[in-house]
């Protein structure tokens, strides 16, 4: 396979993944026929994907097309990438605890894309800075501002001024602040929230609500809020490229490097139990991966260039 015709595939199969999520509007159909119709590689490789798929699925034991539809993006991606034979053994792992990031973007005002930071300022004079794979909506209009966040992790500058306190809201809850550094991070099934600079006003989708002294974190769970042992400064470290750990899991770990590579990185629940204290590099995670393994009793192993797994060794 060409390395040109591998790129249409993975093209191919971002159309079907974003077809298939149950969210595909006029505005999205019309982006992907232009798509097709703009080479003729387009077409062979929709067409192949097409063909692979039915091939794969039809008669599994529970993947279906409505399965396709109902799964979620990252997962529903890893699935047709493994109807490819593109890290069908990664999907395996990966693909079952994953939250999608990828198709935030379709809805969202402003996102990012692997290994990619990005600052803005904002319309009341604040800013914003997102980390990668992070999306947010933005509301900003007469005395309200209020930043959704729908995947990844965003860090606000929040600016004095005659309008409301800014609000930062995601899926179970807000954090409000009038004027401060704050910072959240989502994940897949909880929220974490910091007040780096100044006082937070966190309140859970359940009524409860706390307000953070300056460098104090919280979780939002499915049941409410819960404090958070790590100080604003490591959670914010990203901004700068960096993973400060410090007796953190590796799961933990692994999932913060996840949006600075290309492909699917693992980890093995016994591996992930492990603790690991450090500063290391986001931008190069292949240092940071080596690194770890030298100091843990670990294995690093790279599959087909698609697939980097990390296991007890």
């Amino acid at each position: 396979m060409s390395s040109a015709l591998s790129k249409t595939l993975l093209e191919a199969i971002d159309w079907m993944a974003a077809q298939r999520s149950g969210s595909f509007d006029a505005r999205q159909q019309l982006a992907f026929e232009r798509w097709l119709a703009a080479d003729l590689q387009h077409q062979e490789a929709w067409n192949l994907l097409q063909r692979k798929v039915q091939a794969t699925f039809a008669g599994v034991d529970g993947v279906s097309g409505r399965m396709l539809i109902q799964e979620r993006p990252v997962r529903r991606r890893a699935l047709l990438r493994g109807a490819l034979g593109l890290g069908a053994l990664a999907a395996g792992s990966y693909c079952l605890t994953q939250p999608g990031w990828q198709f935030a973007g379709w809805r969202a005002d402003l996102s990012t894309g692997t290994a990619q930071r990005r600052r803005l300022s904002l319309p009341d004079g604040s800013s914003l800075t997102l980390n990668a794979r992070s999306a947010v909506n933005l509301d900003f209009d007469g005395a309200r501002r209020d930043i959704e966040l729908l995947e990844g992790g965003v860090i606000v500058e929040v600016r004095a001024s005659g309008r409301d306190a800014l609000r930062l809201r995601c899926s179970l809850g807000m954090a409000s602040m009038a004027e401060g550094r704050c910072v959240m991070m989502r994940f897949a099934e909880q929220t974490q929230v910091w007040a780096q600079l100044g006082e937070l006003h966190v309140t859970h989708l359940n009524g409860a609500s706390l307000l953070l002294a300056q460098g104090q974190g919280v979780r939002l769970t499915a049941t409410g809020i819960e404090p958070l042992a790590v100080s604003a400064n490591s959670a914010a470290a990203w901004s700068q490229g960096m993973l400060q750990a410090h007796e953190l899991r590796l799961e933990a770990v692994i999932q913060a490097l996840r949006p600075y590579r290309r492909g699917v990185l693992t980890v093995s629940p016994e591996a992930g139990r492990l603790k690991i204290s450090g500063v290391f590099s986001l931008e190069r995670s292949d240092d940071a991966l080596a690194t770890i393994a030298d100091l843990l009793p670990l294995r690093v192993e790279r599959v087909l260039g698609l697939w980097t797994r990390v296991t007890l060794a």
